[in-house]
């Protein structure tokens, strides 16, 4: 965690906080937060398991527009993760 969390450290994430994310629906976030928590998990996990209810979830905290944001930023996280370890890049080196 230590490079890999380094611009979440800039923001004042602490090691507690970031552990907590795998447990997101227990850890101490708000309702909003696990809402895209659960998003993300799901469309990184496996995209076909966001039913209707899920994303109508997502549209009631973050409205048509941010719905639209977060899917993009999701997915855009997504892909670059696969692209640095398909091309074995190193992160976070040096915050």
């Amino acid at each position: 965690m230590a490079t890999r969390y380094a611009s979440g450290r800039r923001e004042g994430v602490t090691d507690a906080l970031a552990a907590a994310l795998a447990a997101y629906e227990s850890g101490p976030f708000a309702e909003r937060e696990r809402v895209a928590l659960r998003y993300a998990d799901r469309m990184y996990d496996d995209h076909h398991r966001v039913d209707d209810a899920l994303f109508e979830s997502v549209r009631a905290e973050f409205g048509d527009d941010g719905a639209l944001e977060l899917t993009w930023v999701i997915a855009e996280f997504i892909a670059l993760g696969k692209v640095i370890h398909v091309m074995r890049l190193p992160y976070g080196a040096g915050g």
